[in-house]
């Protein structure tokens, strides 16, 4: 479900991003944060990733990240960008549920758009897929 307030503002007079608008932003990014919760703490991490056919992907290595994919935990992801000089800048957050990406044609799809981790890429070979529930922006002018 996107939001689909276009034009108005919330309650803090933040410009509320119509849907595609976040979806625009989310398309052009590379760099995202994920937050989930791994061994019943909150854990929040920066991530290479790529908006693919609605959805967030991204390459995994085993860990926490995949651990809670295999649960098909509840997770949020969030981009933006802020100009420190004019003090303006947005903000998009996704809401949704992480799982791992199985299927050989999908994963040999996803192997095509250029998703490379910062760190030990090699070991980073698996996949993960957050389907949204919710997507929502907001921007300060």
């Amino acid at each position: 479900m996107t939001e689909s307030t276009q034009g108005s503002t919330d309650r803090f007079g933040l410009e509320v991003l119509p849907p595609e608008e976040c979806d625009r932003l989310l398309a052009r990014g590379t760099i995202g944060r994920i937050a989930f919760v791994a061994a019943g703490e909150p854990v929040i991490v920066p991530v290479n990733y790529r908006y693919h056919r609605g959805a967030i992907v991204l390459r995994t290595a085993q860990g926490e990240k995949l651990d809670a994919a295999g649960l098909a935990a509840p997770c949020a992801f969030e981009i933006d960008h802020w100009d420190e000089t004019t003090r303006q800048g947005w903000s998009v957050l996704v809401k949704g549920t992480m799982e791992e990406v199985y299927r050989p044609d999908e994963v040999a799809e996803l192997e095509t758009l250029g998703v490379r981790p910062w760190s030990n890429p090699a070991a980073r070979h698996i996949w993960i897929r957050i389907r949204p529930d919710e997507i929502s922006g907001r921007r300060l002018r």
